[in-house]
């Protein structure tokens, strides 16, 4: 089977758990990460000991056409510009949840994929989590009836700490709806 050759674009906290995962996967590689911030692809490369080409911004890395797929990993106010620029490559595409932060980009994302060449896929990796995944089984398979209603606790940690604390922003988030009900939904 051919190694599949992946670009991370966004070396934050997100785009390091990608690396971590895909090193996990029998033939696939990161094989270049970009972003914009010096202080995250310093703090990638203490983290990441394996040889990668790193660039300072996502078109630099475009321009190169060494991947089969791109993770898009950045801020979430910046993933439809992103997108916009990886489509030209007709590439395999995962873009970190939410896609976009409001339906009017969810809308737009969705003309400019119409009849896209490549999957183009969502990090919706909590369906893919023992309980989720039990509970969801339990659904389809009728087994706790028709659902009416559904609550999830989430303990986590308070705000991570990102480039120019973004996520604390509603604007760049999409609010809290669209920020913690993506992980679920």
């Amino acid at each position: 089977m051919k190694r599949i050759r992946y670009a991370i674009i966004g070396a934050g906290t997100m785009g390091l758990e990608h690396i971590q995962n895909i090193s996990l996967i029998k033939n696939a590689e990161v094989v270049a990460i970009s972003d914009i911030h010096k202080k995250s692809i310093t703090n990638i490369k203490k983290n990441i000991k394996k040889k990668i080409i790193y660039f300072k911004n996502h078109k630099d890395l475009i321009k190169k056409n060494i991947v089969d797929a791109y993770i898009i990993s950045t801020p979430n106010f910046t993933h439809l510009k992103i997108i916009k620029d990886v489509l030209k490559t007709k590439k395999h595409i995962l873009i970190e949840k939410p896609i976009t932060i409001n339906t009017k980009e969810c809308l737009k994302l969705k003309k400019l994929t119409k009849n896209y060449p490549s999957i183009i896929w969502t990090a919706m990796e909590y369906r893919y989590m023992p309980p989720v995944n039990k509970f969801i089984k339990k659904i389809h398979n009728k087994t706790i009836g028709k659902l009416k209603m559904l609550s999830i606790r989430e303990h986590r940690f308070p705000f991570l700490k990102k480039v120019k604390n973004w996520n604390r922003f509603s604007k760049n988030t999409g609010g809290t709806f669209v920020e913690k009900c993506c992980h679920f939904f």
